[in-house]
Parts: structure tokens; C-alpha cells; sequence
């Protein structure tokens, strides 16, 4: 006859079910621990913050033209014309200069002749009169044969005396034996040129309407060893066809006379030592 009672469980896997599940569940906890944990995000760096770049250095401005610069140019120039070849002295156009031109070094001038610039004392008035005069060049045969600016009624300049002279000095004066047979001093080759045109304001051609000023003197022994300068500054404007200077001939066996066209925009009378006496601003 069967036995339907109902059978106890077994004793064995009643002790065995737990640890079982006991040691599955340690084995997920140790596995939920040793799971490596996402790299956290991190947010992106900022960009570097832009810095504006210093603002550019402007260029150093040429210093002015030298009496020294402009003979040194011109004679560049004049070597190639007597050769026949083009010459240009690079970056002088719209170039500013500065020309110190001494005079009076042969004391006062009884009889100026032609100078442009010289000075006459007033032993009574206890004085010196101080004149630079420009000359008008209109006719010279350079003038015609160069290019000259636009509409030119009338030209103007200044000679730069004794261009074989770097200095601002008066030129040192030697004891010689007078020769035999003297030569004529040495027409002038170096000058400064102001093209007029026929438009522009009369105020700035003073061919006729000479640079004077009247100075006190304290004696007149003084003033017989006074030293002037005459000043010159402005611009180099150049000719028509772009050219600082132009220079001309008679003839091969003629010194090449050269002349700058420029703008002057100051002139002024200095004493020996600097001191500014008169001064004519443009």
C-alpha cells in the first residue's frame, strides 16, 4: 500500500541552499564593488583668453638732411651725369633737412656784392644788420632744362656755399704765398630750389624782399668777430619727373652744377653758439 504522507525535505539541501545563496550574493556584492566606476565627466577647459597683440612701434622718422647728406648725394649725382649714367639718391624725396649755413666769416661786409647772405654793422647805432637774400633763378640754364613742377611762375634758392666743405663751420683760413697768377674763386654748384607756381600765395618768394634782422651789439670790436648761421629747413619736394635733384653742364670740362627742389618752411639767423636771433616760420 503507498504512503501518500507527505515527505519530509531533504535534511542535506536545506543546509546547503543558504550558503549557496549566500555565497552568490557575496560574490555580486564584491563585483558591484570591483566594477570601475565611469570616468566622470569633465568639463572642457576654457579656451585661453585672447590677448590683443601690442600695437605696432611706428617707424622711427629719418632724422633730417644734413648740410653733409645733400653734398654727399649731389656729388654722387653729379659723377654720373659727367658719365652719362642715371642717378638717383635713394630716399631723399619727402625727405625733411636741416641746413646750417655759416656766414660772416670774413667779418662785416662793407660791399656785399651778390652775397646771399652776409651782415654790415652801425658803429654809431652800436648794431648789426643781418641779410639773406634768395636768389631768383628762373633763367638759369638748369632750370629750363629740368622738369619743373606744374604751373612754376618763378624760382628761387639758396646756394650751399663751399660744397667741398662737410662742416657748418666757417672753413679754416692758412697763410699761403699769393700765386703768380690768381684763379677765380668757384662759381657756385650746390643750391636749393623753390618752384612758385603762379597760383600760390606771394608771401613765400622773397627774392625780392630780403631776410633782415637788427641785432644789439656790445661793441664793435664784438661784432667784428661775430660767426652767423644761416638756417634752412624744410622738405625735399623734387622735380616733376620724381627726382630729388637735377644737374646740368656746360660742358664736360664745366663741374656739373646740381640743385635740389624743396620746400622751405623755416628760415632763421643763429649766433655761433646757437643762440637763435630771428626766426621766420612758414
Amino acid at each position: 500500500m503507498s504512503d501518500n504522507r507527505p515527505r519530509t525535505p531533504d535534511r542535506k539541501f536545506a543546509l546547503i541552499a543558504p550558503i549557496v545563496i549566500g555565497a552568490v550574493a557575496v560574490l555580486v556584492l564584491v563585483a558591484v564593488l570591483l566594477r570601475p566606476e565611469p570616468a566622470a565627466r569633465t568639463a572642457p577647459e576654457p579656451p585661453p583668453p585672447v590677448v590683443a597683440a601690442p600695437p605696432a612701434k611706428p617707424a622711427a622718422a629719418a632724422a633730417p638732411a644734413s648740410r653733409a647728406d645733400l653734398i654727399s648725394a649731389a656729388a654722387m649725382a653729379a659723377s654720373a651725369f659727367a658719365a652719362g649714367e642715371p642717378a638717383e639718391p635713394a630716399g631723399l624725396v619727402g625727405r625733411r633737412f636741416r641746413v646750417r649755413l655759416a656766414f660772416g666769416c670774413n667779418g662785416p661786409a662793407l660791399d656785399p656784392g651778390p652775397a646771399q647772405a652776409y651782415y654790415q654793422v652801425d658803429a654809431t647805432a652800436g648794431t648789426a644788420k643781418l641779410v639773406a637774400r634768395p636768389a631768383i633763378w628762373s633763367d638759369l640754364p638748369l632750370i629750363r632744362a629740368a622738369p619743373a613742377p606744374k604751373d612754376t611762375e618763378t624760382v628761387e634758392g639758396f646756394w650751399i656755399p663751399r660744397p667741398w666743405l662737410m662742416g657748418d663751420d666757417c672753413p679754416q683760413r692758412r697763410q699761403v704765398a699769393p700765386p703768380a697768377t690768381p684763379t677765380p674763386v668757384e662759381a657756385p654748384s650746390l643750391g636749393l630750389a623753390m618752384f612758385h607756381a603762379a597760383d600760390a600765395s606771394r608771401a613765400a618768394r622773397r627774392g625780392e624782399r630780403p631776410y633782415e634782422q637788427v641785432i644789439k651789439l656790445a661793441s664793435e670790436d664784438a661784432a667784428r668777430a661775430q660767426r652767423f648761421v644761416l638756417v634752412l629747413e624744410g622738405r625735399v619736394s623734387g622735380f616733376a619727373d620724381g627726382a630729388a635733384l637735377h644737374c646740368w653742364s656746360e660742358s664736360a670740362e664745366h663741374r656739373p652744377i646740381c640743385l635740389y627742389a624743396v620746400d622751405i618752411d623755416r628760415v632763421a639767423f643763429e649766433a655761433g653758439d646757437g643762440t637763435v636771433l630771428a626766426d621766420w616760420p612758414a
